[in-house]
């Protein structure tokens, strides 16, 4: 009720704009109606399995770009390093 009046809502619209929230955030939660409280789940994911998730994708997006490097290069009919890595870069 408090909320619904912060928001200038009646509390049913309060009450679904909750929900639509929790679901569009893809949130793990529910709304306990009789108590007007917005339960949250405990869904805390380790720092270590955060490394390792983002390690994968950024292990496979270089594993993708090398491919399309190494494609590029076969379809322009250069067998030869490209260019840019032969050049001297003039630091020591």
């Amino acid at each position: 009720s408090m909320l619904a009046d912060k928001l200038n809502m009646t509390p049913e619209e309060a009450e679904r704009w909750i929900v639509n929230l929790i679901r569009n955030a893809r949130l793990d939660a529910k709304l306990d109606s009789k108590l007007g409280h917005v339960v949250m789940g405990n869904n805390a994911v380790s720092p270590y399995q955060q490394v390792i998730e983002k390690t994968k994708s950024l292990s496979f997006r270089s594993q993708m770009l090398a491919m399309n490097i190494e494609k590029k290069l076969n379809q322009s009919g250069r067998s030869e390093a490209p260019n840019w890595a032969t050049q001297d870069s003039g630091f020591y």
